[in-house]
């Protein structure tokens, strides 16, 4: 077991609560910060009922909640960003105001394409925080948050371009059912991330139709191969085709993918079922695949990348295209 440590969790969601009751196993303390009190209290209590019902936290003594961030980042020596993407930007310089001058390191837990400077997040925490910024790692696999929870046996990359920081949070963070793998390969494993998302997507509203594994393996082929092709083009100096073969590359994107505890999925699934308009007013919460689509489209006509089955999702899920077409394009293809 390593030295204990104190972990500052920003984000009180399923994940961030799955990380911190690995934490807490592990012997090391967490705070968390949020903003909904009924939240805050449940933790406090032991619990977070809203994702894991009546379930506890393995150790309830080592974990705690507060709405006050100055109070967060002062009994913190490693901050985790557990927040939806969009909320980047803001919680960075919310952060940076508490922190002030000092240098602090960061795990990173969004996933996708910052949409206004059209960057990983990686990237944008490097260049946003770079003054506040000592160490850096992000966590990227299949891993769903419930299982996580319960204790279920998780393998996941850590991905960062410090070895050193990263084999010291692999001895907090390790143990019998929760593994974090190293990985330099920042760039590769973060466009699986994002893109395998609005794959989940393309996927759910196929498999509304095709319930067939034939078709379903198909298209994840294909979709497979896009990632490869866009990633290639937009970072044709960091590609490396082994990215693919990763836990962050084709074990993330099974899990996406092909069940529907995957939000992006069933999203995906629900489009096909009930229709685009009807389902995005059912839905409420943030849906990543959706939001990176918008950047994704944009980056595609950027760079004139050809991706015939991500431009297929895009205009259905953004543009209103009858989502029984999604797969008109391999008609008009002469490769498929």
């Amino acid at each position: 077991m390593s030295k204990k440590r104190k972990f500052g969790f920003i984000g009180t969601g399923a994940w961030s609560s799955a990380l911190a009751n690995v934490l807490v196993t592990n012997g090391h303390e967490v705070m968390m910060y949020g903003i909904n009190k009924d939240e805050i209290q449940a933790i406090n209590n032991g619990n977070n009922y809203r994702y894991f019902g009546s379930s506890d936290f393995n150790d309830k003594e080592l974990i705690s909640a507060t709405n006050d961030l100055k109070e967060l980042v002062s009994n913190s020596n490693t901050i985790v960003l557990g927040i939806p993407s969009k909320s980047m930007k803001v919680v960075l310089k919310h952060l940076q105001k508490n922190i002030k001058y000092r240098k602090i390191d960061i795990i990173n837990l969004s996933k996708g394409i910052e949409p206004n400077s059209e960057l990983l997040f990686s990237e944008f925490i490097k260049k946003r925080f770079k003054g506040n910024l000592k160490n850096l790692a992000t966590f990227i696999g299949p891993s769903y948050a419930s299982e996580v929870f319960q204790n279920e046996l998780t393998m996941i990359n850590i991905v960062s371009d410090n070895q050193e920081y990263m084999d010291s949070l692999v001895k907090y963070f390790n143990n019998s059912y929760f593994k974090l793998i190293p990985s330099t390969n920042v760039i590769g494993a973060e466009m699986f991330a994002a893109l395998k998302n609005v794959l989940a997507i393309g996927l759910g509203i196929i498999s509304y139709k095709h319930s067939g594994k034939n078709t379903q393996s198909a298209m994840l082929t294909i979709g497979i191969n896009e990632i490869l092709k866009i990633y290639q083009s937009l970072y044709p100096n960091d590609f490396n085709i082994f990215a693919g073969l990763d836990f962050s590359g084709i074990g993330d994107v099974i899990l996406t993918c092909t069940s529907d505890k995957s939000r992006n999925f069933t999203l995906g699934y629900e489009i096909a079922e009930f229709g685009l308009k009807s389902t995005l007013e059912k839905n409420k919460t943030t849906i990543e695949g959706f939001e990176t689509a918008k950047t994704l489209d944009k980056l595609l006509k950027k760079h004139e990348i050809e991706a015939p089955f991500f431009a297929s999702i895009i205009e259905v899920i953004l543009k209103g295209k009858n989502p029984f077409k999604i797969t008109d394009f391999l008609t008009n293809s002469k490769k498929y």
